[in-house]
């Protein structure tokens, strides 16, 4: 009896499943690929006026042998990119970081930017954060950081913190160490103002 009920399964069982399926596609209805365009957030017209790239991520290394990393939320370009001449593009959002070869980073953010090729810069704008790994975390309208080079440069008015306290300048640079091949020096330019803030 038992071995009877088995075969009985094996028999139904499948052909039960395969009643589902042609049910589930029967009942479906077609994809009207129109209706999908209009209901996603894709503004087609835009793209192909404005052609972009998403998520998009640069890595080299500067002659200092600091490696550059920049990464943004979307990247358009001025000009066709197949023509021969220096790439100008544009950063939706854009982040830096800049590892020496000793470990220490240096990071910056802000709302957008350019990368400049004929300029050899990368220009980030609109409340520009830049961090580094020794505790140093300042504010400013405008930062320019070097391709080939390591160079950064904050200008507009420097506000933030420093390991011993609030720091104020006009501008900030941070370039490498002349006294160590693999470091690099922050200096603070122009009306310094730094409030001292003692251990407890």
């Amino acid at each position: 009896m038992g071995e009877s009920v088995i075969q009985i399964l094996r028999l139904v069982l499948p052909l039960g499943a395969l009643a589902l399926l042609s049910t589930v596609f029967l009942l479906s209805s077609g994809v009207d690929p129109q209706r999908a365009v209009e209901m996603s957030d894709i503004n087609v017209e835009e793209l192909t006026r404005d052609p972009r790239i998403g998520e998009a991520r640069f890595a080299g290394v500067t002659a200092e042998a600091t490696a550059l990393t920049i990464v943004a939320h979307s990247v358009r370009s001025v000009g066709d990119l197949r023509e021969d001449g220096p790439v100008l593009l544009y950063l939706d959002t854009p982040s830096g970081e800049l590892k020496f070869p000793t470990g220490r980073i240096a990071t910056f953010r802000g709302a957008e930017g350019q990368i400049d090729q004929l300029q050899d810069q990368i220009t980030l704008s609109g409340s520009v954060v830049l961090e580094t790994s020794d505790g140093y975390l300042m504010t400013m309208p405008k930062l320019v950081a070097a391709i080939q080079s390591t160079h950064v440069r904050g200008s507009g008015g420097i506000t933030g913190q420093a390991p011993a306290g609030d720091i104020s300048a006009d501008t900030v640079e941070l370039t490498p160490s002349e006294e160590q091949s693999d470091g690099y020096l922050l200096a603070f330019k122009g009306n310094v103002r730094l409030i001292y803030f003692p251990d407890n």
